[in-house]
């Protein structure tokens, strides 16, 4: 690699740590979990090495990243594990929908999964073994932050153009909405943890459009403003979203963001360029403070 190429390299990665002091917090052991969703537009064999350094760098500033349109061959992840420290442990899902996986990856010294790991399907008829799934089946797994427990589904909600393709968007988003409903109202089951985020790419183009209130439809919550920031790299569109079962285990803790990554590399690209070497959505991320022993005490009291 030229020395010019490795200056500019060298000085953008440096600009993007600026870009993520100003805006992400720090991580705490047992005091804060950072949760992140971005989808990368098609990561596979053709992101460069270049470009994999600068989402290493952005990774490692959170306890887990969900990510969407991991390509099937695998290549852009793997090379991704040498550009993160040795402590990031990655969980991937089987190809389904456009032949795209999903992907988590986790600070084994924050956060470790505790067993559950599945692509989230519905039952199908014993007599048809046909029924509804969505497009790209959505990806699920346990985790462990301290004292907290909670699970992670991972959501890229089918486009769709026209009439029909909206009513299908619709129909996803309502499906999955009830399915993830009804694992945390089940106090009965000690499969599933009933402290559940929802994340990922939603096609959510604008606040209270149909999209979205199919999303809210069983009272999730998300962060006050979230409804409408643009997480597109054109700023056009409020796609991607960080959602959870309300419930006392745990805190929201007013802080959450986009990382424009634009603003420290590739300057001066054109915009449809950068969507193609980077992605054409930003990161999004939410800060939770979790479960101390005060309320673990206090569940055990009720």
């Amino acid at each position: 690699m030229p020395n010019e190429l490795i200056k500019t390299i060298a000085g953008e990665r440096k600009e993007l740590m600026q870009v993520l002091n100003g805006i992400v917090p720090l991580r705490s052991v047992d005091e804060n979990i950072i949760i992140a969703t971005w989808n990368i537009k098609k990561f596979g064999k053709k992101k460069s090495d270049r470009t994999i350094q600068y989402i290493a760098d952005i990774i490692e500033r959170f306890d887990i990243v969900a990510i969407q349109e991991v390509m099937h061959d695998l290549d852009a992840l793997k090379r991704l594990q040498n550009y993160l420290p040795g402590n990031y442990k990655f969980l991937v899902s089987e190809k389904s929908g456009n032949n795209e996986r999903f992907a988590f990856l986790y600070d084994k010294r924050t956060v470790v999964n505790t067993g559950f790991v599945s692509n989230l399907t519905y039952p199908v008829s014993g007599k048809t073994h046909t029924g509804y799934q969505l497009h790209r089946i959505p990806y699920a797994a346990s985790f462990k932050a301290g004292r907290f427990d909670f699970i992670v589904v991972n959501v890229h909600i089918y486009y769709g153009s026209g009439s029909a393709g909206k009513a299908e968007r619709e129909k996803e988003i309502r499906n999955i909405v009830d399915y993830i409903h009804k694992m945390s109202s089940a106090e009965g089951s000690r499969v599933f943890d009933r402290d559940i985020f929802i994340v990922g790419d939603f096609n959510i183009a604008k606040y209270a459009d149909k999209f979205f209130n199919a999303l809210t439809s069983k009272k999730f919550k998300m962060p006050d403003g979230l409804d409408t920031t643009k997480t597109n790299l054109r700023q056009t569109a409020t796609y991607d979203k960080i959602a959870w079962v309300p419930r006392k285990s745990f805190k929201f803790n007013g802080n959450f963001g986009v990382v424009p990554f634009n603003l420290a590399v590739y300057k001066g690209t054109e915009i449809r360029k950068l969507e193609n070497i980077m992605s054409d959505h930003l990161p999004l991320w939410a800060e939770f403070q979790i479960k101390k022993l005060e309320q673990e005490l206090d569940a055990t009291l009720r």
